[in-house]
């Protein structure tokens, strides 16, 4: 273990890593519950660098990314070229369990491998990780999906190996983090962190911003270079600089040495964990590519002939809080200016220009003459994939020329021609009607249902009616469902118990409410902001059979098997049929097509249904011929392990979705 003066005298260092760390374990195990679920990748600023190398190449942000992440990418660049690679000596948690292997090695007395800094096995090793800086943000703006997740092994742990990953690649990367560490000083840092060498090509900066000037002045020439040529030379001459130059002349911060002071005694070589020879400095600043100013060196010092600071006449013991103030300031500063502004996860157009095969571009729409309308509240676009699904319905809209979504906030811009089209029809083009069921009426003790019908704005997105219906279950009146229909403002039709008589008020009350706290799978609760309008409530007052209500509401599944269906169409059929109230559940219906994905390798399945019976109540039916037995099909349905085909080449087994714990009843098919 590191000497208890060195731990105290150093103590900065460590409370940010241990405390980092221990935020960390606490906020993704549960310990400290969270309004929304904990996000692994929430701060990461190697995610933010790809996130913005992905917006530069294809005008778009990877899946789940925000400014946040992007902002927490750029203070980290900020740091790398002003001050040093702060975030791996103070906050990266992979650092911090490096630091800790180091340590738990001395401990236990293991013999560590020495691998000399400038010698050819160092060089050799560091290329790895600029290898791994280009395959990963290759395959990010590719296919606009965080590829790092993939093989990062903090990411495989905080997720519990049950995130966006690849397992045999997250079962190496963990692999390398614990033993290299445990035998190599370092050993992630130094020669496999795609963030190690961004930071490290950051230190030669001017070079770095020659080699992108190049490339501009090229590119305005009409060379028109790949972008991930660029990519490819960033890398190779950043490797190239670390192996060749290893000292990175221009940071306001540097370990300083007072020449006179030094015994050269090398304690501070022993307690450098990047073996860095800072005993061989003969006096003033230490520039190495490796140096995250972590402070070791300087704490261990008997003599204090080092101190960290921007000249040899600054020797203040303040120097040493420096690096990790410097570290906070820029973290709180990124989060800051991350939650102040968003980019656009997607900004498209289509329909302004085309371009012919030789590169000419012929002007479609004149951009002068196209308006922007913004629509808030779009909680159904929230990543990459909704937005691109988004963005395909709005191409099917006459007049509707571009997109620009902020998934972040919940908003999108579309860009539409006045002249055929107006903000109102967009909005109805867009909108989905919705129902939402809140309780379940008993037909047994109701034979009609009340419809009240009241007016609402702010509510266009497919999620809002949900949210509507939770924020009246809350209130514990006899309100059994709500259905949507687009005008302006919207149309809410309640349908609610005939003894309950709620005035405009109470729905005021009711719609407009703030805050929404949803119960969560495996208890607590989560606080969801709305932030809906009631207009008004229509004075007409309605009744259907709530057997009618019943039927509206419910949400069917059919899945059948159109070969199957002709090829046992003469031949004797049969259903079986388990019938539960609690199949209206939303997990039922988004689990069936796994159900019917798993029951599709038996070739005697023809289809798969979820209906309401003739008692109005729920069921799942499955429809098979013989000589497909019933007992075959219940052990079938009840598997701990499903067979699901994602691919043609992709077939898994996965943990079953649904239970099933009653048996059913077979009826013939007429």
């Amino acid at each position: 273990m590191a000497k208890k003066s060195t731990i105290i005298k150093n103590w900065p260092k460590y409370l940010l890593q241990w405390g980092v760390l221990a935020a960390l374990v606490l906020f993704l195990t549960g310990i400290i519950p969270s309004k929304e679920p904990a996000d692994p990748e929430a701060y990461c600023p190697v995610g933010g660098l790809q996130a913005l190398t992905t917006y530069f190449v294809n005008g778009s942000l990877p899946c789940s990314m925000s400014s946040l992440q992007i902002m927490m990418g750029i203070m980290l660049a900020a740091a790398v070229v002003l001050f040093s690679k702060l975030f791996c000596g103070y906050l990266c948690p992979l650092g911090t369990v490096q630091d800790l292997l180091m340590k738990l090695r001395k401990t236990l007395n293991i013999k560590g491998i020495n691998v000399r800094n400038g010698s050819a096995s160092d060089s050799v090793l560091r290329i790895v990780k600029y290898g791994l800086v280009f395959w990963i943000f290759y395959m990010t703006a590719t296919a606009s999906e965080l590829f790092c997740k993939n093989l990062d092994p903090y990411y495989a742990v905080a997720t519990g190996f049950q995130g966006e990953i690849t397992l045999w690649m997250s079962i190496v990367t963990v692999c390398l983090l614990i033993l290299g560490g445990l035998f190599i000083n370092m050993f992630w840092c130094k020669y496999l962190c795609p963030l190690g060498a961004v930071s490290n090509s950051l230190k030669f900066w001017i070079w770095i911003i020659v080699l992108f000037g190049l490339w501009w002045v090229l590119d305005l020439l009409g060379a028109n270079i790949p972008w991930w040529v660029l990519l490819a030379l960033f890398c190779i001459a950043g490797y190239l600089l670390e192996i060749l130059n290893r000292k990175p002349k221009y940071q306001i911060l540097n370990v300083i040495k007072t020449a006179g002071s030094c015994t050269h005694c090398g304690i501070c070589n022993k307690n450098c964990p990047y073996g860095i020879d800072v005993d061989a400095l003969s006096g003033g600043r230490l520039n190495s590519v490796d140096c995250t100013l972590c402070g070791e060196c300087v704490a261990a010092c008997p003599t204090e002939a080092l101190h960290i600071g921007m000249c040899q006449k600054n020797k203040s013991g303040f120097g040493k809080y420096l690096p990790a103030i410097i570290a906070v300031l820029l973290v709180i500063l990124g989060m800051w200016i991350g939650n102040k502004f968003e980019l656009p996860t997607i900004d498209e157009t289509w329909g302004i220009e085309s371009v012919a095969e030789d590169g000419t571009v012929t002007q479609l729409i004149d951009p002068e003459t196209l308006a922007e309308t913004r629509i808030d509240g779009l909680r159904s676009v929230k990543c990459y994939g909704s937005s691109m699904a988004f963005k395909a319905k709005l191409e099917k809209i006459p007049g509707v020329h571009g997109v620009k979504t902020y998934v972040n906030h919940h908003y999108v811009v579309i860009t539409y021609d006045p002249s055929k089209i107006t903000p109102e029809q967009i909005q109805e083009s867009i909108y989905v009607p919705s129902k939402f069921r809140v309780n379940t009426p008993d037909p047994a003790a109701v034979d009609s249902v009340k419809v009240v019908t009241i007016r609402t704005e702010k509510m266009y997105d497919k999620l809002d009616l949900n949210y509507l219906g939770l924020q009246m279950r809350q209130t514990g009146k006899k309100i059994y469902g709500l259905t949507s229909e687009f005008a302006c403002p919207l149309i809410v039709h309640v349908y609610m118990d005939p003894s309950e008589n709620l005035d405009r008020d109470w729905f005021k009350d009711v719609v407009e409410m703030k805050m929404l706290s949803m119960p969560v799978h495996g208890g607590g609760t989560k606080d969801t902001e709305v932030d809906y309008e009631f207009v008004d409530m229509e004075d007409t007052v309605s009744y259907i059979p709530v057997e009618n209500l019943i039927r509206m509401l419910f949400n069917p599944f059919k899945a059948e098997f159109k070969a199957r269906v002709e090829k046992f169409a003469d031949q004797p059929q049969y259903i079986y049929e388990i019938a539960d109230p609690d199949y209206e559940k939303p997990i039922i219906l988004r689990n069936m097509p796994y159900l019917s994905n798993h029951l599709s390798h038996n070739e005697n399945i023809i289809g798969i249904y979820l209906v309401l019976n003739d008692d109005l109540v729920p069921a799942v039916r499955i429809r098979y011929a013989s000589p497909m037995t019933e007992d075959e099909l219940w052990n079938l349905m009840t598997q701990e392990t499903w067979t699901i085909t994602y691919a043609k080449d992709d077939v898994r087994e996965t943990p079953a979705k649904l239970s099933f714990d009653k048996k059913g009843i077979v009826k013939p098919v007429e």
